[in-house]
């Protein structure tokens, strides 16, 4: 089943200004050029993951492991049992580590009664797919089997996410109640004709750095591999689906390719496309993203009724 439904309401002004500011400060210039990427990226990680902000650490109950050589946190109600897990994997182009902005969305779902791990995983270009993919299979897979569990992840996240679910199928593993892809990185090759006619209207992504993150993540092999782009793997026999995008993304072209491939496969995928949003808005402070934050916490809790085998409301 396909459905794609789109929020066609204008951006309120609080977003417009945000986006505004986005531009002014010049945020796409992190992935301008393969040089300048890798020096940001190193500056980035030298100074490290963002750990959960104070106030997340206040209204909901944070624990710390360490798995694998992976900081690990788990992020849960404070106040109520958790009717959900989700197996959050965060983006920023294989390059950026955690920034305070995740915590925005982790929270909201914990206060919701969702309980999410949020493992910090090593970076390109020091580290591959090849590397980190089997630690974090591993770790997924313990993360379910207790609660239902949604995997969810945004850009590189959320292409990481599909993978997941791809190579547990492909290996009989357990099986995750659904699949959130929050503005996804589907084709790290951004071979899109479309992508070029969208880097203008961007105010987060150059695709010659993103292009480069791509090449140093996949390591060994091509860009086009489908651990890498998962709009290249198969479709058929995977959990739900959910993909999450805004027409202002230059990530936003592979999502056709990717409805194509699943309407041909019987995939079950729903589009939640939001005119006038820009990359990963969902983490951000804005009316767009806490009306985002709401509907992923409705999904997830109406996956975990389903893996009940209750009625969805």
């Amino acid at each position: 089943m396909i459905s794609w439904g789109v929020d066609d309401r204008p951006a309120t002004w609080r977003a417009r200004v945000y986006m505004l500011g986005m531009r002014i400060a010049r945020d796409k210039q992190a992935f301008e050029g393969e040089e300048h990427t890798l020096q940001v990226a190193r500056q980035r990680q030298q100074s490290g993951n963002c750990p959960p902000t104070r106030l997340t650490r206040l209204l909901t109950d944070v624990r710390e492991t360490r798995r694998d050589g992976m900081t690990v946190w788990t992020v849960r109600p404070r106040v109520m049992r958790p009717v959900a897990r989700v197996f959050y994997v965060h983006g920023g182009g294989y390059v950026h580590p955690l920034t305070a902005d995740y915590w925005h969305l982790v929270r909201d779902l914990a206060r919701a009664g969702i309980e999410v791990v949020v493992p910090a995983y090593p970076l390109a270009p020091d580290a591959t797919v090849d590397g980190v993919l089997p630690r974090l299979q591993q770790l997924a897979v313990e993360s379910l089997g207790d609660l239902p569990t949604v995997l969810m992840g945004d850009s590189a996240g959320g292409a990481l996410v599909l993978v997941l679910a791809q190579r547990l199928r492909d290996e009989a593993g357990p099986r995750p109640d659904g699949v959130v892809m929050l503005s996804p990185w589907l084709d790290a090759t951004l071979d899109e004709d479309a992508v070029a006619g969208l880097e203008a209207s961007d105010p987060m992504l150059a695709e010659s750095g993103l292009r480069a993150a791509g090449r140093w993540w996949a390591g060994s092999r091509s860009p086009a591999d489908p651990l890498v782009s998962p709009v290249n793997g198969e479709l058929h026999d995977l959990p739900p689906l959910d993909l999450f995008i805004g027409d202002q993304d230059i990530l936003r072209p592979a999502v056709d390719d990717l409805v194509a491939k699943a309407r041909d496969q019987d995939a079950d995928l729903r589009v939640h496309e939001v005119r006038a949003m820009f990359h990963v808005w969902m983490t951000r402070r804005i009316p767009e993203a806490r009306r985002t934050r709401r509907a992923l916490a409705r999904i997830v809790r109406e996956r975990a009724r389903a893996a009940a085998g209750l009625a969805t409301t």
